[in-house]
């Protein structure tokens, strides 16, 4: 919230209810559709091998999948940092094709912002992105092409990550709406920018589990929230 309305200058003396209260209303609705989401994809990711091996180990005591965790997490942690980078770099690419912005576009918020911020994409959008929906794309693939006979290939798995990673960027197209008009450049940038970042993430969790997705996409929002702010 505080990163949003620093950035998209959310008019928030027009907000419904006073902020405490919107803001532990969508925490609450935010929280009970995750849990529901969350359960499904762990439900049908099990026969897939779609999973969240730290937290399943943790929660049931058994032996960690994959073996050497803490060499899988730095790997992750800097593959984010390499995402984060190549968006911030191809986000300068575009720079000479956007169309003047709605209002003059603020880089200047707090880096505490941008740090808060991080921890919505890393968790919320991991949850709903891969566990839940690229997992979903797999099952059905699964049940409804290959009729549960024989496990998805890396065809569907590809498939679904890319899918996926497709949803995440049209995601973002509402607030890339509210800086610029939807030109053929501002669509394009903002699609290319978060394939940059979906399918990487998507490969982490298929190969590795849904803890190194998060903390990829986490360390990405880092170098373009906090290290080098872009929108």
């Amino acid at each position: 919230m505080p990163y949003a309305t620093a950035v998209l200058k959310l008019p928030v003396q027009d907000a419904p209810l006073p902020m405490p209260l919107l803001i532990a209303a969508q925490a609450l609705q935010l929280g009970v559709l995750l849990v529901l989401l969350g359960w499904l994809g762990l439900r049908a990711g099990a026969p897939l091998g779609l999973d969240s091996p730290l937290a399943r180990a943790l929660v049931y005591r058994a032996p960690v999948a994959p073996p050497r965790p803490g060499r899988s997490l730095a790997v992750a942690a800097l593959a984010g940092l390499v995402v984060g980078g190549l968006i911030a770099g191809a986000a300068r690419l575009f720079a000479p094709l956007m169309p003047p912005a709605h209002h003059p576009v603020s880089l200047s918020f707090a880096r505490w912002q941008g740090f808060l911020a991080s921890f919505y994409g890393g968790i919320v959008e991991e949850l709903f992105l891969r566990l839940f929906l690229m997992t979903a794309l797999v099952w059905c693939a699964w049940k409804l092409i290959l009729k549960a006979k024989r496990a998805p290939g890396h065809a569907v798995f590809w498939t679904a990550i890319v899918l996926a990673a497709l949803v995440f960027a049209a995601g973002h197209l509402p607030a890339a709406a509210r800086l610029w008009p939807l030109t053929a450049a501002v669509v394009a940038r903002t699609i290319v920018l978060n394939l940059l970042a979906g399918i990487p993430f998507g490969f982490l969790y298929w190969r590795l589990g849904l803890e190194h997705a998060m903390l990829a996409h986490f360390w990405a929002d880092i170098v373009l929230k906090v290290l080098l702010p872009t929108v």
